[in-house]
Order: structure tokens, then sequence, then C-alpha cells
């Protein structure tokens, strides 16, 4: 289910104190606030409880072409029951060229997010947690940003004391600024409830 707010354009305007979104500008303020963050939260890593992992959009059904949607994180935390997280979101970069004309295009985003375990038995736990971050797209006429909060819940299976294997969905809230080649600008809100960003994970522990 998914509830949205329309986009509308809005030509660049000058003498009129039109706003106009410098994305680029928005974007690299998120990026050096999310790295104060980051180290700000980061600064005992060195503490027991790391863990590196991958995650992946868990789907099912049968698909052809090429597999490439794997997703760096990072966890930390004393506690195997609380762990902060770090991970790297959908990023790749494509260069293209058709009749005389290159195409380029990148895409990357990161996320922060606090995960609390519960344990159900000895091997499963229920998750959840808020994470935070945003998702920034560059293309050869068109560019775009969207800042996410979501609230994840899911379910981990411990496989050993350093194996771990996690299935989570959020409920989301977004929100995106995009500006075409004509300086056109264009906003939208939406609303998700279990149907965006769905994470299948795979950790190890470190000690």
């Amino acid at each position: 289910m998914a509830a949205s707010v329309r986009p509308f354009n809005q030509k660049s305007q000058h003498g009129f104190g039109a706003r106009r979104y410098n994305i680029k500008s928005v974007f690299l303020s998120m990026k050096k606030s999310l790295l104060l963050l980051f180290l700000a939260l980061n600064c005992n890593l060195h503490a027991q409880g790391l863990e590196i992992g991958v995650s992946t959009t868990p789907s099912l059904g049968v698909g052809f072409g090429t597999f490439y949607d794997i997703r760096p994180m990072l966890c930390w935390g004393k506690s195997f029951n609380s762990k902060r997280r770090v991970r790297l979101d959908r990023t790749s970069m494509n260069l293209a060229s058709y009749n005389g004309n290159t195409y380029f295009s990148m895409n990357t985003g990161l996320y922060f997010g606090q995960q609390w375990r519960k344990a159900v038995d000895d091997k499963f736990y229920f998750i959840h947690g808020p994470e935070v971050g945003t998702n920034y797209y560059q293309g050869s006429n068109y560019h775009s940003n969207t800042f996410s909060a979501h609230y994840r819940v899911g379910a981990l299976f411990r496989v050993n004391d350093r194996f771990s294997i996690t299935l989570e969905s959020p409920i989301s809230i977004q929100h995106s600024i995009s500006v075409n080649g004509n300086d056109e600008t264009s906003t939208s809100s939406a609303l998700y409830v279990f149907n965006n960003s769905n994470l299948m994970s795979f950790t190890y522990t470190l000690k």
C-alpha cells in the first residue's frame, strides 16, 4: 500500500524570488552531516560484537539477467541484542553510447540505523528499529535526491555464534527532489507500508 503526493513541475524564474533546489548542494550537505553522524557513533568501533555483511532485495520467482544487487553493511554494538548499522544502498555507474551520443548515470545511497533483537527461541529473533538516509541519482539530463525515514521490522535466524540471516521490511516515508534538463524542479512525497526497500541480509560476527 502506498500513498503519494503527485509531483509538480516548476520552471525556474529570475527576479520573482522563486525557490529553487540545488540538488548537488543538498546532497553534499547531507553527505557531510551523515559523515559527522557516522564518526560520532563510530568512535568506539573497536568494541566487541562488530559484524560485517551484505544485503540484497528478496524476491520470489524466476528471473534472468546479471545479478549485482549486493550492498555492503557494517553493524556494531557490545550486545548481540542491540546493534547500530550503516549500509550502502543501490550503488551503480553506467556509461552508454548511442547514435554518437554518450550517456552517463550514477546512483548511490547511504543509510544509518538502530536494530534491536528480541529472542523468540535459541535461533530465532524478532528485529525492529529506525533507519534514516538518502539516495542520489545523477544522469545526463536529470538528477534527483530522495530522503527516507524507515522503521524496519522482521526476523533474524542465528545460524551459529558468528553467522546470521535476517529478513526485514519497513514502513517508510520518502521525499524526493528532482531537476530535469530544462531546469524544471519536481518534488514528491510518499508513504510506503511493507512494500519498499525490503532487505535480506547476511552478517558475520568478528571476534
